[in-house]
């Protein structure tokens, strides 16, 4: 007789059982609340066993925030850029021509997100979901001011004004962070754009805008691995709010006061939000 495998327990396999219900309720102890327009950036792993995957929490979101709200996500296409830029992994010199002349350029409907996670490809699904239209940095929205925050998205204004990050500051929006830190804050960029720091053009970055064109973009952010220091100001003013599920961080962000906090700083120091 051949014996069963032995699976490894539920505990090992999923430290928690995450239906809608159970997603919606917390995150209204994390503070999202109705009429609410709130950016999310997700690292599901961790969270649970969701029966449905992320679409799980995405109805969660939209059942907390309800009709007089609006879910927005990153879907950054970043294969987008120059591929003799590229260095992660890189490409042989030879292949760079013959790619550039195969890429397809930015298409609202059909070009797929990189390093962003799944929770934006699912939102991508969703119907009635507006995407804007940067090549690069592009935003999804679903909900009652969809098209407000994605009509618009600069070329070379990724996170100011007139994209979705700057109109989520002027509508005082927040920004959720499920299993990630500060550092996956997208919008918090656009306290660099409205400061017009100076590094913002020290960018090389080149983008696809038309078939086999590239285009140098004028200003573009850099790193965001130090935005974490903000948290303990944003936390001391109460413009942010953090639960744990166990190791599992969720954090809530309120934008306006954030970004805000980061101009003050940088009024002394340019580089603020760049360095240690």
């Amino acid at each position: 007789m051949t014996a069963e495998p032995i699976a490894p327990s539920r505990e090992a396999a999923w430290p928690r059982l995450m239906t809608r219900d159970a997603l919606a309720e917390t995150f209204r102890r994390a503070g999202v609340r109705p009429g609410m327009a709130v950016m999310v950036h997700a690292g599901l792993s961790g969270l649970g066993y969701l029966p449905n995957g992320p679409y799980d929490v995405i109805h969660a979101l939209l059942d907390l925030i309800g009709p007089d709200g609006t879910l927005l996500v990153p879907t950054h296409s970043g294969q987008l850029t120059d591929p003799a830029d590229w260095r992660n992994p890189p490409v042989p010199a030879e292949w760079v021509d013959a790619i550039r002349a195969a890429m397809e350029p930015f298409d609202p409907a059909r070009t797929p997100v990189r390093n962003r996670g799944l929770l934006p490809e699912f939102v991508l699904r969703m119907p009635g979901v507006r995407r804007s239209p940067h090549p690069l940095n592009s935003v999804a929205a679903i909900g009652a001011r969809a098209a407000h925050f994605t009509a618009t998205h600069p070329l070379d204004e990724s996170e100011g004004v007139g994209s979705p990050c700057h109109k989520l500051y002027e509508a005082n929006g927040h920004v959720l962070l499920l299993g990630v830190g500060l550092d996956s804050g997208t919008a918090l960029h656009a306290a660099e754009f409205i400061a017009d720091s100076p590094y913002l053009a020290d960018t090389r970055m080149k983008v696809l805008t038309g078939r086999n064109e590239f285009r140098r973009l004028r200003k573009y952010p850099g790193t965001s691995e130090h935005f974490e220091k903000l948290r303990p100001i944003l936390k001391a003013s109460g413009a942010l709010t953090e639960l744990a599920l166990g190791p599992y961080p969720i954090t809530l962000v309120a934008l306006a006061p954030a970004v805000d906090a980061a101009l003050a700083h940088m009024q002394t120091d340019p580089d603020w939000l760049r360095t240690p």
